[in-house]
């Protein structure tokens, strides 16, 4: 279940060049989509979804406070970065990401950690 090929791309502030810098590093989640509308009496509205499962036993996670001071292979989950379906290598922005990727703007992630310790998992829900 949890055997597709993901994408965390988290943004890095570079102080020297006084910019954000994009680390990439690629992991095996589980990625759902759900494109519609819901119509109801008096609204007709846009419902689309989009989850991903990464089980916590994922090597090179770190917290979100301890990331900016970690090394190139260590990633996070926060809001506002990006998950991407499939394997990518590079990027130059991040609107050339979701022109041309099924990608995830982080908004939620959710800790499941209860259950054994083969499914315990971050559900992380975007846009």
């Amino acid at each position: 279940m949890f055997d597709k090929d993901i994408t965390v791309v988290n943004k890095v502030y570079d102080k020297e060049a006084k910019m954000n810098k994009y680390r990439i590093n690629h992991i095996k989640g589980f990625w759902s989509s759900n494109k519609g509308i819901t119509i109801s009496n008096t609204e007709l509205l846009k419902s689309d979804g989009l989850v991903c499962r990464i089980l916590m036993s994922q090597k090179g996670y770190v917290k979100p406070n301890e990331f900016q001071k970690s090394e190139e292979s260590k990633w996070t989950l926060k809001n506002d970065d990006y998950l991407v379906k499939g394997i990518v290598n590079s990027i130059s922005t991040i609107a050339n990401l979701k022109d041309n990727y099924e990608c995830m703007k982080i908004t939620n992630v959710a800790v499941k950690d209860y259950g054994s310790c083969d499914m315990q998992h971050f559900e992380i829900s975007g846009e």
